[in-house]
């Protein structure tokens, strides 16, 4: 492949990213109707929990990682490398969402203010500017990535 034809390719594995994370997004949000019970929405069955899990996570993370899709396709040169990072990526965050479904329990909205507040604080941390700059300097596969992203966000 020429120069051209590699940038070619690379753009349209990159727009397919964003164009699965918009679709990721109607689906989440279809799915969504009619949970409006707070946070004391049920999850429902694990089958629907999953489905739900991996389009909101397809919706909020993918987008986040096309710099790392963008470095590690170019590593590897090759344009399937793309929804080989994204499909790992994503099997992480699935993982993650088992681990939620297991150990779920309904709680109230003082326990989820809480911890809204603490994300957020955990987001002006040097332990969180430390995370992304690893992610920005490191090309490793989606697995890996998905891992770090998955430890940075519980921790």
């Amino acid at each position: 492949m020429t120069t051209p034809e590699i940038n070619a390719a690379r753009t349209a594995a990159l727009t397919a990213t964003f164009g699965l994370a918009a679709a990721a997004w109607v689906v989440a949000a279809r799915q969504m109707d009619g949970m409006d019970m707070g946070v004391e929405t049920s999850l429902g069955s694990l089958a629907s929990f999953v489905a739900l899990w991996v389009a909101m996570m397809a919706a909020m993370m993918l987008p986040g990682a096309v710099p790392a899709v963008s470095r590690f396709m170019r590593s590897r040169g090759q344009v399937l490398a793309a929804p080989v990072f994204a499909a790992s990526y994503l099997a992480v965050w699935t993982l993650v969402g088992l681990a939620v479904f297991v150990l779920y329990e309904p709680h109230g909205t003082v326990v989820a203010g809480v911890l809204t507040v603490a994300a957020g604080v955990y987001e002006l941390t040097p332990l969180k500017r430390s995370s992304r700059r690893r992610c920005r300097e490191t090309v490793r596969a989606g697995f890996g990535h998905g891992i770090d992203a998955s430890a940075r966000a519980s921790g």
